[in-house]
């Protein structure tokens, strides 16, 4: 499935509070989208339309933890199975801090995906720090 990803300016800021040990929590938990889907860095908590309906709405992820993408723990990685309780179009997700106010990253589809009550959606976020072009 083709899609856009990005992390977002509000977890850029989230990140440096938590490295300089000023009030900030972790990545934990993850929501899928509905209506809109822009996967930039300008995004916000505020800014996303996150689905109200049944299995889709923000809760803690099945797993975070830290993975090796080039060095060992320079990743976060997120993994979460959603169960859908009733129809819905879900057009991404995003992944948020423990407090559910600070939008880390986005991901978006290239199409809708209709869900029906059961269907399953498995999501995984991976964001890997290192140097900049």
């Amino acid at each position: 499935m083709v899609q856009s990803q990005s992390p977002t300016n509000e977890g850029y800021g989230e990140l440096g509070k938590l490295v300089a040990e000023e009030l900030a929590t972790g990545v934990q938990s993850v929501c899928c989208l509905k209506t809109t889907c822009t996967a930039d860095e300008s995004q916000t908590s505020a800014g996303v339309t996150k689905c109200t309906e049944s299995g889709l709405t923000l809760v803690d992820a099945d797993s975070v933890k830290s993975s090796k993408t080039t060095v060992d723990n320079d990743t976060v990685e997120l993994d979460h199975v959603f169960t859908a309780g009733e129809s819905a179009t879900v057009l991404g997700f995003g992944i948020w801090n423990n407090d559910d106010d600070v939008l880390f990253a986005t991901c978006c589809f290239n199409a809708g995906i209709a869900m029906e009550a059961s269907d399953t959606l498995t999501v995984e976020m991976k964001m890997q720090f290192k140097k900049g072009s």
